[in-house]
């Protein structure tokens, strides 16, 4: 018979208990519990505090008690940081250089840790600051630390709770620096409306050289306002193409140097759903409210902004850097250099629109310019538009220089050109018309470099563009050029040269001003039958108010007199009026009309007038009614009236002088004929006796 082995009961109880321990360990060993409640151990110090100890140079040694507190805000576990772990705590934020791999399953993000320091050592890698577990010998001067041994970590690295919360700070590219003790560095921040550059797309986050450094930025002020993305070739999203859209992004902020980097845990950091920057709804802004934006520094176009015009440069003949453009809104408004990002195909004369949204505004040796515009933020609208020349002076010019800088200008009756390179365009050539001097710049690269210039111009066009102190035009080909061997004679109209234009009639005593006339038998569809004859001798007279005869008149003006001032009082007075007398001759009542010919308005836009019409002769009967209007064309068949302020204009029969405004609207801008301004009798006068003694003084014209 075989003997049986029978178990008491306390053997039995042994047994199960070492069952039970066994499957207890074996259960622990793959399934680790959560730890519950926070450690035994409290921090005694902030973050931004232990970094302080570290100014530069040798690492230093931690040899106090020192305990800090902090979230775990990056791990390995994509494999995008290697043997280090990042922690930070309301102060900022520091690495742990961790030997060993995957830690995340020991220090997840979101995990809180408290790290003994002493026995550690705080030094740093080109500025970023790390606690190591020892002194890196080959790196000492440069603060190199080592990384902390596996069998040290858990001395020194206290877990505590899970799923700890960890909210990004929403911050700006300008906010964060290279300062070794910067608070952002090593901690989490989250960028708002940031895309990757246009360069970077069909790229994946990192490529075979160990690691990939990608440009992001922002839509404001994308060429400052960026910053590098860092990713290993060892993550596990490297081979994975950049999104291409826009949005948010969250990482860890670090420098390298003076380099500002940042880094992803993974792809989920990335939410770029949105459209790209340059490609949302926009409104349109004048060019001149742009420019107005700048105040002498960088500064930036606001979001959602587009402007309009046409290219008035031109790519082709190589005057020009191939990413920059001259865009004019139109005749006679604001312009502005575009300079792309790349090459650009626009052509001369095409109407394009540009999203500005945050572009940057700045100054390029003077020249008021949008830099770094990304090409596709423009769009071709229209092609063959033409931009009328502002017809002016050099003096004018120059006068005017910044406010019409990057538009175009024609010169007329240019005298003498000098300088360039051996008598051609190539350099810097000397233009005078008599009135200043202006510099013609052109490109050693254009077509017409090598071209000789003229010794005289009958007229010059182009487009002002600055050179530090010097004040440049450039042109787009020879066909801007109309050479001549002398001046040709001026226009016969107002010299529109400056706004405003200004008469105060007190030189008459040498003859009409150039552009004004007065005219008889003026009706409502002729300018008139012929122009008013001068009393006597001429202006060079002085007449009395009371001179009964018919004429043009060379009056003292009511400024500064009174109705019983004399005829002594009167030529003795240096203020001058431009005088009509009417009588009962044909063609002065009605028909008498103070005329203004402008040889044409190209590039000019919103005329205003004023002047005082005055009455002079108290001792006669009758009221004479006076209209504004204006005509176009050589002789113009018909006139459109213009309300003026006050509305009804009369002289006679009492002493008095009225400041007379006038708005013309948008009805004179930009006409390329003769356009005429008259201030008209039309019907005849009222009342009895003597008709009036009428003065026109201090006229003023002016214009955008």
């Amino acid at each position: 018979m075989k003997n049986k082995k029978i178990l008491s009961l306390g053997g039995i109880a042994v047994m199960l208990a070492t069952i039970l321990i066994a499957g207890i360990s074996c259960k622990k060993t793959f399934n680790d519990p959560p730890l519950i409640g926070a450690p035994d151990i409290v921090a005694n110090t902030t973050l931004k505090d232990l970094k302080a100890r570290y100014t530069g140079g040798n690492p230093v040694a931690i040899t106090d008690d020192i305990v800090v507190e902090g979230i775990v805000s990056c791990d390995d576990k994509s494999g995008n940081f290697y043997q280090q772990i990042a922690i930070q705590d309301a102060s900022g934020g520091i690495l742990l250089r961790l030997a060993g791999s995957n830690h995340y399953n020991n220090y997840p993000v979101g995990r809180q840790v408290f790290v003994k320091c002493k026995g550690l050592y705080l030094g740093q890698y080109n500025g970023t600051l790390q606690l190591g577990g020892g002194v890196d010998s080959a790196y000492i001067s440069s603060g190199g630390v080592t990384l902390i041994a596996v069998n040290l970590q858990d001395k020194h690295v206290v877990k505590g709770a899970l799923n700890q919360p960890l909210v990004p700070q929403v911050v700006t590219v300008s906010q964060l620096s290279t300062n070794i003790q910067d608070k952002y560095v090593n901690t989490l921040i989250r960028l708002v409306d940031f895309e990757f550059a246009s360069s970077e797309l069909g790229k994946n986050y990192a490529d075979d050289d160990q690691s990939g450094n990608r440009y992001i930025q922002g839509c404001s002020a994308p060429s400052t306002n960026r910053l590098t993305l860092r990713t290993s070739n060892y993550a596990n999203f490297a081979k994975i193409p950049v999104p291409q859209g826009n949005g948010e992004i969250i990482g860890v902020y670090s420098f390298f140097g003076s380099t500002k980097q940042f880094t992803i845990r993974d792809t989920t950091d990335v939410k770029f759903y949105n459209s790209r920057c340059g490609t949302g709804p926009t409104t349109l802004m004048n060019i001149s409210d742009l420019r107005a934006l700048f105040t002498g520094s960088l500064t930036y176009a606001p979001n959602s902004r587009r402007i309009t015009g046409v290219v008035i440069s031109d790519k082709n003949t190589n005057n020009l850097n191939a990413r920059n453009i001259y865009l004019q809104q139109g005749n006679g408004l604001s312009g502005i250099a575009v300079r792309f990002d790349a090459n650009h195909s626009f052509n001369l004369g095409d109407s394009i629109d540009i999203n500005i949204s945050g572009q940057e505004l700045s100054e390029f040796n003077a020249l008021l310019q949008l830099n770094n515009v990304p090409l596709g933020y423009a769009s071709l609208k229209a092609t063959g538009k033409t931009i009328a020349p502002r017809v002016a002076t050099m003096s004018a010019i120059n006068t005017n220089f910044e406010t019409w800088e990057s538009t175009l200008v024609k010169i007329l009756n240019i005298n003498s050109l000098t300088g360039g390179t051996a008598g051609n365009w190539s350099g810097s050539v000397t233009m005078n018309d008599g009135t200043g001097s202006l510099i013609a710049f052109t490109s050693s690269a254009a077509t017409f470099a090598s071209s000789p210039y003229p010794g005289t111009a009958l007229s010059f066009t182009g487009y002002l563009t600055p050179f530090g102190a010097t004040k440049q035009i450039a042109f787009r080909s020879l066909t801007d050029v109309e050479a001549g061997s002398g001046p040709p004679p001026g226009g016969s109209g107002l010299p529109l040269t400056t706004s405003p234009y200004t008469q105060n009639f007190n030189g008459i005593a040498s003859g009409m001003p150039q552009g004004i006339y007065a005219k008889i038998g003026a009706t409502a569809s002729s300018l008139g039958t012929g122009d008013m004859p001068q009393y006597g001798s001429g202006l060079g007279t002085p007449t009395a108010w009371n001179q009964t005869s018919a004429g043009l008149k060379n009056f003292a003006s009511a400024t500064g007199l009174t109705s019983a001032s004399d005829a002594t009082a009167q030529n003795a007075s240096a203020d001058r009026a431009l005088g009509i007398r009417q009588t009962s001759s044909t063609g002065y009542d009605p028909g008498s009309a103070y005329v203004f010919q402008l040889d044409n308005t190209t590039g000019k836009s919103n005329f205003q007038m004023s002047f005082m019409l005055q009455s002079l002769d108290a001792s006669i009967g009758r009221t004479t009614a006076w209209t504004v209007e204006y005509g176009v064309g050589d002789t113009p068949a018909s006139f459109t009236a213009v309300a003026s302020s006050p509305a009804s204009l009369s002289t006679g029969p009492t002493f008095g002088s009225t400041n007379v405004t006038v708005n013309f609207g948008a009805a004179l801008n930009n006409i390329s004929q003769k356009v005429w301004i008259r201030i008209v009798t039309l019907s005849g006068t009222t009342g009895s006796g003597s008709r009036a003694s009428t003065a026109l003084d201090d006229l003023s014209l002016s214009w955008n």
